[in-house]
């Protein structure tokens, strides 16, 4: 209501605009590296590519993706984001999102949330429950909050932030060395590496 019209046709061009991104994503890591039957196997060296730690991944779900057009594939970090802005026009579709990626089917046994599809044991910072504790907050008003939804997430989130923290403070000393953190990952190095030289 404190919106101009004009803003409002753009809040409305952008909410359509994320809301458009939900698509059918269907994933089979264990199909990938073995090939279909009544096709030819794939090459040798896929069972050693990408993605090869990641049999257990196995999706076929509705996702809010980077973009449908120009980047229609999975990306975790992305997600996480969007779930903010989603929060406002369809809080439960936000919340089964992050509920999502926590499932048994996504969440590595290690505790790692698959990074992007094209390298899901790439590393990304636990953006994952600041998301959820900021849909938590936006979705309701403070006293009506949806505590199960917390209840819900906080010992996978648990689990993942203790295998982000392993990870990335190899020396014990609450230093964290690495791993994708800013926009894109921009840096003189890949921080999803170890460093150079």
């Amino acid at each position: 209501s404190t919106m101009t019209a004009d803003e409002r046709r753009v809040s409305r061009q952008a909410y359509a605009g994320l809301l458009w991104t939900k698509q059918y994503y269907h994933y089979v890591v264990a199909d990938w590296l073995h090939g279909d039957a009544d096709q030819p196997p794939p090459p040798p060296g896929r069972k050693q590519g990408r993605n090869r730690d990641w049999g257990h991944f196995y999706v076929q779900d509705i996702l809010s993706m980077p973009d449908k057009w120009e980047y229609p594939w999975f990306a975790a970090w992305d997600l996480a984001f969007h779930c903010l802005p989603l929060a406002h026009v369809d809080p439960e579709f936000a919340k089964r999102q992050l509920l999502l990626l926590l499932r048994e089917w996504y969440m590595h046994p290690n505790g790692q949330l698959p990074a992007y599809e094209f390298a899901f044991s790439d590393v990304n910072p636990p953006v994952h429950a600041w998301a959820a504790w900021r849909v938590y907050k936006i979705t309701g008003a403070r006293g009506e909050r949806d505590i199960l939804f917390l209840q819900r997430v906080f010992h996978k989130l648990l689990i993942n932030f203790t295998w982000w923290v392993n990870r990335k403070d190899h020396s014990g000393r609450h230093i964290f060395s690495g791993g994708f953190l800013g926009l894109d990952n921009i840096g003189l190095f890949d921080r999803s590496k170890p460093m150079p030289g």
